[in-house]
């Protein structure tokens, strides 16, 4: 639900800002064809998008933009009523104070007077007399009307409002414009139309920026500084967001000076009969304009920058413009001259006075009340300025909207996160050295290179609806090599041995905003007559591994398991958060973050069951490659019916004398170990008759059969006790269960969960073997894994290994020293669920699809364990032919999209994701970073990331 509120929430406002867009376009293809009107027809102004200019020129149209709507909101506050004088003075005041401009007003009513008249309804009733004479009957006709008295009462409605400047708090202020007035309004009724008495309000507006931001002739002064470490682009700096934030502010208090003053309008009886397009701005030019001129550069013609002090417009009195710009880089690049500028912004002026004179004829009749010339003019003064506000974020954005658009015509395509990560992946071929690159996360699980893969083991980028050519291995830099051996508990008091190959992967992933980051997931395949053990968990210290998930992957089995990364706080989030903190909560935080890292280790580590089969049967090497059945029936043994090893392995010591027989043959060692198969089915074989055949004698018991020549009784519902019972005959035929072994019975002896031992003479077997003397077993044998004494974890071998518990520290610290941006997570990676599940019933079925949740990955790891419990004979035996796969994540985490990220800050994310593969690259090879890369490359890191070289 959250996910969907979202999307529908971006999807909102996206629209919003097409819309937006979409107006502005129209607005400027109209004011487009009046400038070119108003311009000289040498010139050629167009649209900056259609004028081929440099990067720079985006910058002095930035500031172009701002010096026009700076005077352009000048002239407003001049047509309200701000005089030259009172410019300087505010921007004195602007020096050492902040300058807000106020708007005040205050509103009572009260009763006047109330009269009484007859006022005429607009029906008439008609009365019709008949009466009868001698000659007959006469009607007479009768007309009346029907006349009301009313009460009226009526009200003074006193309003008073002022433009103020403020400096600071006060109380120096300058009064720009003030009027009050009276308004007669009439009620039918005693009550009161407006409250009696209104608390005065204030709209208020800061312009400290605006007077800052004038020279000391009351010229526009704005410079964008570039070499400010936080200038990003033409849109993106302090200067910019400083000016966007002023002409928002002040957007905002027009709106709401304009909505009160047409609340004021509508107090007088008879506003309706005023022309609501007199107080539109419609017909006012916006000199804001993004444009560039094709051609010949202008002249420096310049008009003079300011005149004298005149009246207001609002007076009713003509003035001259107040505000214009100057050096705006004439004969620079494709840059509008400074007399064109000031020509549209006289030409604003003059649309001012045009409309003030429309004002003025329609109104000269109003010179009280609530609707006069003062308050329609300045009405559409405001909502003019209004318009100067939006137009010049518009057109800022209108820059910025060019950049994206030459980015992406430049690309052919807007790029997603699945195109920088194969970016990412090309561009790390070419960086890195051929020995570190590198490598996507898909492994062969085999015995030897002569030897066919068993399966493979692979971490993946699921596809997506959208995109499904993401899909596939993710890439992740590789340590690997051999190390002391570990150990993973196998139950409350057993551990189990391991060696093998160990591979240590650092992945880096990247996350941008407003994206849904594509599922990953672990990928296990086994090949047809092949299988493997495979456990999933986590590196709990130098020479621990806990499992906590498991299954067994076999005959074309592909099992799918979701991941889900989660990040933590970025190292220098976690001092920052911590640094006001008391010591002990300090520590109490250092505790929990420490254990957060070494979460981080996730671990996956293969097993291959036919070595292992080969070592506790006591067979030469490689002797069950070839062996399909043989391995298929070892398998069934051990995890349908539990058999312990003991009795199916080849015994090479004589059981009477206890010495060694001579050393025997592969063949005759496999020929053993198969007649102890053998043995064993067919003894499972008998149990099964034995256990169906009691079960038919418990149900002849219970239910005895009539005889055959007798007649068969049928029920009342047509069923017949006979039919019935040959059906319940073959129905238990037909689901006959596995026979369960006690572990600790002879191979002659055998213990049914639901039926007493019958006695019956087993065939011939070979005699149980005691255990082979390499390597020791528990004197015990037939003893249960969790009865033995737990093994001394710690005394396990670990000089000479490298403890990977410390690379997630180590890593986190040269997160923090390197990464001056703050923006690698560490991130934990959890299996989730639920799993998907392909396999396939036999050998010519097809394939059939299951989802695993809870209760069924348990089922699978109980079944990998105590398969793991018949190959190791309880931990005894080590495990020589696995492999542990250990990753250490991070995640890269960008505030934009790919493209925002290039437009809007200025920066490239191929730099920034760069930057942070080599720090995890050094960390897990333990290699210099000049090490690493390739000499290509060697100058441009130097340049670009000296620290890492150091």
């Amino acid at each position: 639900l959250k996910l969907s509120l979202a999307f529908h929430s971006l999807i909102a406002a996206k629209m919003a800002v097409v819309l937006c867009e979409t107006v502005f376009r129209q607005r400027l293809n109209a004011a487009l064809v009046e400038v070119k009107n108003i311009l000289e027809v040498s010139k050629h102004p167009k649209f900056a998008e259609n004028v081929h200019h440099e990067y720079r020129d985006k910058y002095q149209l930035s500031q172009c933009l701002t010096h026009v709507a700076s005077a352009s909101q000048l002239n407003c506050l001049a047509a309200i009523g701000l005089k030259q004088d009172q410019i300087a003075q505010l921007r004195a005041w602007s020096d050492t104070n902040a300058v807000s401009l106020q708007f005040h007003f205050e509103e009572t009513c009260s009763f006047d007077r109330y009269e009484e008249k007859t006022v005429e309804s607009q029906e008439r009733v008609t009365e019709v007399e008949t009466r009868s004479t001698l000659f007959g009957n006469s009607s007479t006709t009768m007309a009346s009307k029907v006349l009301t008295k009313v009460k009226e009462h009526f009200w003074k409605f006193h309003f008073k409002y002022e433009v103020v400047a403020v400096k600071g708090v006060g109380p120096e202020q300058i009064l720009i414009r003030s009027r009050s007035g009276v308004e007669e309004v009439k009620t039918t009724t005693k009550q009161t139309p407006y409250p009696e008495v209104r608390a005065p309000e204030t709209f208020k507006v800061d312009i400290s920026w605006l007077f800052r931001n004038l020279n000391e002739r009351a010229v526009p002064s704005f410079q964008i500084d570039r070499d400010d470490v936080a200038c990003r682009t033409p849109r993106r700096n302090k200067d910019m967001e400083a000016a966007l934030q002023h002409f928002e502010s002040f957007r905002t208090w027009t709106q709401r000076v304009a909505e009160y003053m047409l609340k004021l309008l509508r107090v007088c009886p008879t506003h309706d009969s005023v022309d609501q397009a007199l107080a539109s701005s419609d017909k006012i030019f916006v000199p804001v304009l993004p444009l560039f001129e094709e051609g010949q550069p202008a002249s420096n013609a310049t008009p003079s920058s300011s005149a004298a002090a005149a009246p207001d417009l609002l007076s009713g009195a003509s003035q001259d413009i107040v505000a214009r710009v100057q050096n705006l880089g004439d004969g620079e690049g494709v840059m509008l001259s400074t007399a064109d500028v000031n020509s549209l912004l006289e030409h604003e002026w003059r649309c001012f006075t045009k409309k003030f004179e429309e004002v003025t004829e329609a109104l000269r009749s109003r010179t009280t009340g609530t609707i006069t010339f003062a308050e329609v003019a300045l009405i559409a003064t405001l909502r003019h300025a209004g318009d100067v506000s939006w137009h010049y974020a518009q057109s800022v954005d209108y820059i910025e909207g060019m950049l994206r658009s030459q980015l992406i015509a430049a690309i052919g395509k807007e790029v997603t996160p699945a195109d920088f990560a194969e970016y990412m992946c090309f561009h790390n071929r070419k960086l890195f050295a051929e020995a570190y690159q590198p490598l996507p996360f898909c492994f062969a699980v085999r015995r030897s290179e002569s030897h066919g893969p068993e399966g493979t083991l692979s971490i993946e980028r699921m596809a997506s609806d959208s995109n499904s050519s993401s899909a596939g291995p993710i890439a992740t830099l590789v340590a690997s090599g051999t190390s002391s051996p570990m150990q993973f508990p196998l139950g409350a008091s057993v551990n189990v041995s391991f060696g093998g190959d160990r591979f240590l992967h650092a992945w880096l992933c990247h996350k941008f905003s407003n994206t849904i980051a594509a599922p990953f997931s672990l990928v296990s395949r086994a090949r047809q007559f092949s299988s493997m053990i495979v456990l999933v968990g986590r590196i709990v210290s130098s020479s621990i591994f806990e499992p906590k998930h498991a299954a067994i992957v076999q005959n074309k089995d592909e099992l799918t398991i979701p991941l889900e990364l989660s990040t933590i706080p970025t190292p220098k989030e976690f001092k920052d958060a911590i640094s006001s903190l008391s010591p002990e909560q300090q520590r109490f935080a250092k505790a929990f973050r420490s254990m957060q890292l070494e979460s981080t280790l996730f671990g996956v580590l293969v097993i291959q069951i036919k070595p292992q089969l080969e070592k506790v049967l006591n067979l030469a090497h490689d002797s069950l490659t070839k062996e399909i059945k043989l391995t298929q029936d070892l398998m069934k043994l051990f995890i349908s019916y539990q058999i312990p090893s003991d009795l199916l392995s080849f015994d090479d010591t004589d059981a009477g004398l206890g010495a060694e027989l001579p050393e025997a043959t592969a063949r005759e060692r496999l020929e053993a170990v198969k007649g102890h198969v053998k043995a064993m089915n067919e003894m499972i074989d008998m149990s099964r008759r034995e256990q169906l055949e009691q079960r038919k004698k418990e149900a002849e018991y219970e239910r005895p059969l009539e005889k055959e020549d007798q007649p068969v009784y049928r029920s009342r519902g047509g069923g017949g006790g006979r039919m019935m019972m040959k059906a319940n005959y073959a129905a238990m035929e037909s689901r006959a269960e596995p026979v369960m072994f006690c572990a600790a019975a002879p191979m002659a002896d055998l213990c049914f969960s639901d039926a007493p031992p019958q006695p019956s003479p087993a065939p011939p077997a070979p005699p149980a073997p005691p255990a082979p003397p390499a390597p020791p077993q528990p004197s015990d044998p037939s003893a249960n894994r969790q009865q033995e004494a737990p093994a001394d974890v710690d005394a396990a071998p670990s000089s000479g290994g490298r403890d990977y518990t410390k690379v997630p520290h180590e890593m986190d610290r040269r997160f923090e020293k390197l990464d001056t941006d703050g923006a690698l997570r560490p991130t934990i990676i959890n299996p989730s669920g639920p799993w998907k599940k392909v396999s396939q019933q036999s050998l010519l079925s097809g394939s059939s699809t299951s989802h695993l949740e809870a209760d069924e990955q348990k089922r699978e790891k109980d079944a990998a364990f105590d398969l793991l419990d018949a190959l190791t004979k309880s931990g005894a035996l080590p495990l020589d032919h696995a492999s542990l796969h250990i990753v250490v994540a991070a995640t890269h985490c960008f505030d934009r999209t790919v493209t925002e990220t290039v437009v809007r800050d200025n920066a490239n994310p191929i730099d920034k994701v760069e930057r942070s593969t080599l720090i995890m690259a050094s960390t897990i090879h333990e290699q210099p970073v000049p090490a690493l890369i390739q000499e290509a490359h060697r100058r441009r890191i130097e340049t670009s990331l000296p620290m890492l070289m150091d």
